[in-house]
């Protein structure tokens, strides 16, 4: 029987077996619907084995078998027939996984060879009357009359405790005798005409269900579309709610979220829904399969129920993967159709077939969702009388190439939905959608802006990210100009869509994409931004323009042009304020000189810096194609001006490409920031040309010095040092790009024959490594020092080999000639691996403990 509480006991077993760290427990809903790929491609899912890429379900199931393994427990809920447990890869017993499942029938326990059955049976009077006092939240005893008629509404739910949960969340807050009194009458009419055991639960849902008022109850009813068991996105429920216009319409999208946010919250607290986290973590909710069965009775027009006779009829199928081909069927479509959906869980997506010439006749059809099916063509005539058509969703729509002109006569339509329709390249005129607030072309190729897109008075939002055909293309100027209700807008992320009327985003409410404009200074405010980025490209920016936004986390400038700008606080009055950027990328501005300008330090200023730490959160920092660039801070160096503590303090990753001109990298102020700085990278710039001497020191969280490109460009460097860094592994790392002065190394013949990389460091006299405990490589490519004095290498017990490049002359091996000593451990010495068999004992007679 269903809602006797087998998911529960379920989860409560889960759960439990989660404080075991001897198991890993996984958890997968079967749900009615259920197929061989399917379950596997959730069970891997679970597992972490995306991403999932293989499409022999043999293969699939050998994988999944030696996953699960020995210390596993699978949960399988809702099992609705026999699974074959080999074919899916599960193997279960003796040194294998554990499997636990829930099913409403003892058959499917039977055929699956259960070594244990657990009937879950119904509670009794006294364990229902507990469960309903605890779902009321009681925080004072019921009067002994009130509490005598709620223990008569308790028996009225049969002992099954999703009924008992559903009734007692209607009644939480309920304290007059009368509103009880009138429940318990309510229960027993609801009751009339229920005669089978498995309906019991229906009368008692359904009398929940009436309780709420037709806003509630209309937007419970809509999350029946979606499939059963399916965890439903309380964002895409609470767009389908205003898309079918539900709710009450509010002034900006926002507040309409914030409405049905409320309504949700609503259905939740009275147990009609229950909350639960999407795969990817976001908020959702879920129906129980019972509720949702309760919900497709009353939208069949099978249930007693009435709703002041506007009870919304709907067509509801889930199409499985043993249909690959589904005609739509003619009789099905009648005239009171208030919605239909047709929803696919499997893939290849099965191909739905619209008979040619048909129009159904559904004047009342208000939302139609196709989604996750393959379509190649809708006939003209489909939507000709579809007249009160408000909400037309194709998400992930296969093979369908171009809508048919009859859309443009919805005028009724509020959301037109394509997200995803990979193949659409066309949408015919929309100038007729006066109503339309919604329109998503998102993941299509269209190749152009659908014609009449300015004469949509009422869009609210329009979505654009990632039409991969549209990349290339400017949007004409004035066509965002008279969109006065637009609230959001999503643009492709990478800068080739250009925009000419850079004043929409003063109307926004939010604002996602890469910006392209020339008429920078018409932006007198920012929306919000959903993934906090902000990328310019190919902009003219002004002096002093604007403020970024607050909550700024990511800024990208590219190509942009700006005249007598210095600095980026010549450009952003608050950019050293943006106290949660996280990575900033300037490139190709070639005016820029500086990042910020510093203030001098008066004693004022001194005082202001002492709580000041700017740029604090900065992890990533690239700068290229800059050739004006001098250094990071104007007036760094100048004893007069000051460098605010913590500026760059949680720094890790720096990179410097094609930044000829710049005189200097670190200061020493600058360098007492840099504790968590573990990757820096410069290529083709002009800072470390003439560095002589190089001292690295108690860098705990660097793991790699520099690139092998970087250390090439050091050819005037006489000294490196590098002492207790505790997580270094190596000096010079692998890279890519090519280095300043000798690009990426030579190719040179070894003594032993073979082809090797190296690097030339001509002026290298002394290299000394000290207490580096994790390093193992200085260099993977061997190192040309012929200037090398003096190699000291202490407290490296992890480093197995010298990367000297040694030639030979008639067949002996030569050594520099500068070379006077090698100091080291003696035991370290006696350890390392060399290149040429001759080589230790070449170097031997230069080596000391001392």
């Amino acid at each position: 029987m269903g809602g006797v509480g087998k998911t529960t006991l379920a989860k409560h077993i889960h759960d439990h077996l989660l404080k075991n760290r001897n198991f890993k427990i996984y958890w997968v809903t079967v749900s009615q619907e259920f197929n061989i790929k399917k379950l596997q491609d959730d069970i891997a899912k679970c597992l972490g084995l995306d991403p999932w890429n293989e499409d022999d379900e043999h293969i699939k199931a050998a994988i999944l078998s030696e996953a699960l393994v020995q210390g596993s427990v699978l949960i399988l809920d809702d099992v609705w027939k026999e699974i074959p447990l080999k074919e899916i890869g599960i193997c279960h017993g003796a040194n294998k996984c554990r499997l636990i499942f829930t099913t409403r029938s003892r058959q499917v326990c039977t055929g699956m060879d259960c070594q244990r059955e657990l009937e879950v049976k119904t509670l009794d009077k006294n364990e229902s009357w507990d469960l309903f006092k605890t779902t009321l939240r009681l925080k004072m005893e019921l009067p002994a009359d009130v509490e005598k008629v709620a223990q008569s509404v308790t028996e009225r739910c049969a002992g099954l405790p999703l009924g008992i949960v559903t009734v007692a969340g209607s009644m939480k807050g309920a304290t007059d005798i009368r509103e009880w009194r009138n429940a318990l009458e309510q229960l027993k009419a609801c009751s009339v005409g229920y005669d089978a055991m498995e309906e019991k639960v229906f009368p008692i849902l359904e009398w929940s269900f009436n309780r709420l008022n037709k806003c509630e109850k209309n937007c419970f009813l809509y999350c029946c579309l979606y499939p059963e068991d399916s965890k439903l996105k309380i964002k895409e429920l609470i767009d389908l709610f205003i898309w079918a216009e539900l709710m009450q319409e509010r002034n900006s999208w926002s507040q309409e979220f914030d409405q049905g946010h409320a309504i949700l919250n609503k259905l939740i607290k009275v147990c009609l829904l229950e909350e639960t986290r999407g795969y990817g973590g976001g908020d959702c909710v879920k129906m129980h399969d019972l509720v949702r069965d309760m919900a497709l009775r009353i939208t069949d027009g099978k249930s007693n129920l009435q709703m002041n006779g506007d009870v919304p009829r709907f067509l509801v199928k889930s199409i499985g993967k043993g249909n690959s081909k589904v005609t739509l069927e003619p009789k099905k479509w009648t005239e009171d159709l208030h919605a239909v959906s047709f929803h696919s869980f499997s893939y290849p997506h099965p191909e739905i077939k619209v008979p040619p010439a048909w129009s159904p006749n559904c004047p009342k059809l208000s939302t139609l969702l196709l989604s996750d099916v393959s379509i190649k063509e809708i006939p003209d005539s489909f939507f000709r009388h579809m007249c009160g058509l408000k909400v037309l969703n194709l998400s992930r729509c296969e093979g369908i190439t171009e809508l048919p002109n009859s859309v443009s006569e919805l005028v009724k339509l509020t959301a037109l939905i394509l997200r995803g329709c990979k193949d659409l390249r066309f949408v015919p005129p929309l100038g007729n959608l006066k109503q339309l607030r919604d329109l998503d072309l998102s993941f299509t190729k269209i190749e152009d802006l659908p014609q009449g897109l300015e004469s949509l008075v009422n869009l609210q939002r329009l979505n654009l990210d990632e039409c991969g055909a549209f990349s290339q293309k400017i949007i004409p100027k004035g066509t965002f100009s008279q969109l006065h209700r637009l609230q959001l807008l999503l643009l492709p992320p990478y800068p080739r869509v250009q925009v000419n009327d850079p004043e929409v985003l003063n109307q926004l409410e939010s604002f996602e994409g890469c910006l392209s404009f020339t008429d920078f200074y018409k932006i007198t405010r920012w929306p919000k931004y959903y993934n906090k980025q902000l990328h310019f490209h190919q902009c003219e920016l002004g002096r002093g323009s604007n403020n970024l936004p607050d909550d700024m986390e990511s800024l990208i400038i590219q190509d942009c042009e700006g005249m007598g700008i210095r600095s980026l606080s010549d450009v952003f009055r608050n950019f050293i304020n943006l106290s949660h950027l996280f990575e900033l990328e300037i490139t190709d501005v070639v005016g820029i000189e500086f990042l910020w300008q510093l203030s001098s330090a008066s004693p004022r200023d001194q005082l202001e810096v002492s709580y000041f730490s700017p740029l604090c959160d900065l992890q990533v920092l690239s700068l290229s194609g800059l050739p004006n660039l001098v250094g990071l801070f104007y007036g760094e160096s100048e004893p007069s001006y000051l460098l605010p503590a913590g500026t760059f303090s949680s720094l890790r990753e720096l990179n410097i490409s094609k930044c000829h001109n710049m005189k200097q990298l670190f200061t020493v102020q600058l360098l007492q920031s840099l504790q968590n700085l573990e990757t820096l990278t410069v290529i083709e710039s002009g800072i470390f040309s003439s560095l002589k001497g190089l001292n690295i020191s108690k860098c705990h969280n660097m793991k790699q010095l520099f690139t092998v490109q970087l250390l090439q460009s050091l050819q005037n460097l006489e000294t490196l040092t590098v002492n207790y860094c505790e997580v270094l592994e190596e000096i010079a790392a692998d890279g890519n790009g090519v280095g300043q002065g000798g690009g990426e190394g030579t190719q040179l013949t070894s003594c032993e024959g073979a082809t090797a990389t190296v690097i030339n460091l001509p002026k290298l006299r002394r290299l000394r490594l000290d207490n580096l405990p994790q390093l193992k490589n200085i260099c993977k490519a061997a190192m040309i020092c012929n200037s090398i004095e003096d190699i000291a290498i202490f407290g490296c017990p992890n480093l197995k080999r010298l990367p000297l490049f040694l030639s030979t002359i008639n067949g002996q091996l030569s050594l520099p000639s500068t070379l006077s000593k090698i100091r080291g451990d003696k035991e370290w010495w006696e350890s390392l691996e060399w290149d040429y068999p001759s080589a230790k004992n070449a170097l031997d007679p230069y080596f000391t403990t001392e």
